[in-house]
């Protein structure tokens, strides 16, 4: 579950970095990526508290199989501790799109986040290309904070 800030950088860098994005601006670049990837210093892996699960796509929670899971974790998650924070957007909850692989073990998770508030700042987001728009996208207030709680 744990994602450094070395390994989130790796998947931010390649994805920064695809053809696609050439001649794009940084700040819509950024917006593209952050669909449904973190940047460094703002992923909730790097807390150790959050598990992606079977598949990195939506898709498949739609088959047979990724049915049984996603209901399985939505009757049970709860019980264990366990929450999708990244739900769909119908509640008006901001930042990623929906990630149905993606849960979160409360219980740390929101003492995390709670801490993550008063101690990172937007200067404390930097070491990546992208990183000087952090703040004017609001990646702490709309992304970091932009779960489903």
């Amino acid at each position: 579950a744990t994602r450094p800030f070395k390994n989130q950088k790796s998947i931010w860098d390649r994805k920064w970095a695809r053809t696609k994005y050439m001649g794009w601006q940084d700040i819509d670049k950024a917006k593209d990526i952050l669909k449904y990837s973190s940047m460094p210093g703002t992923s909730r892996h790097h807390w150790g508290t959050d598990i992606d699960l079977n598949a990195l796509e939506n898709s498949y929670f739609e088959t047979e199989e990724g049915t049984e899971v996603y209901d399985f974790l939505e009757r049970c998650g709860s019980e264990l501790g366990f929450a999708q924070v990244y739900t769909n957007k119908s509640s008006g909850r901001t930042g990623y799109e929906e990630e149905k692989w993606h849960w979160s073990y409360m219980p740390v998770s929101s003492v995390m986040l709670d801490a993550y508030n008063i101690l990172i700042t937007y200067e404390d987001i930097e070491g990546f290309d992208g990183s000087a728009i952090a703040d004017s996208i609001k990646i702490i207030d709309t992304f970091v904070n932009g779960i489903d709680k």
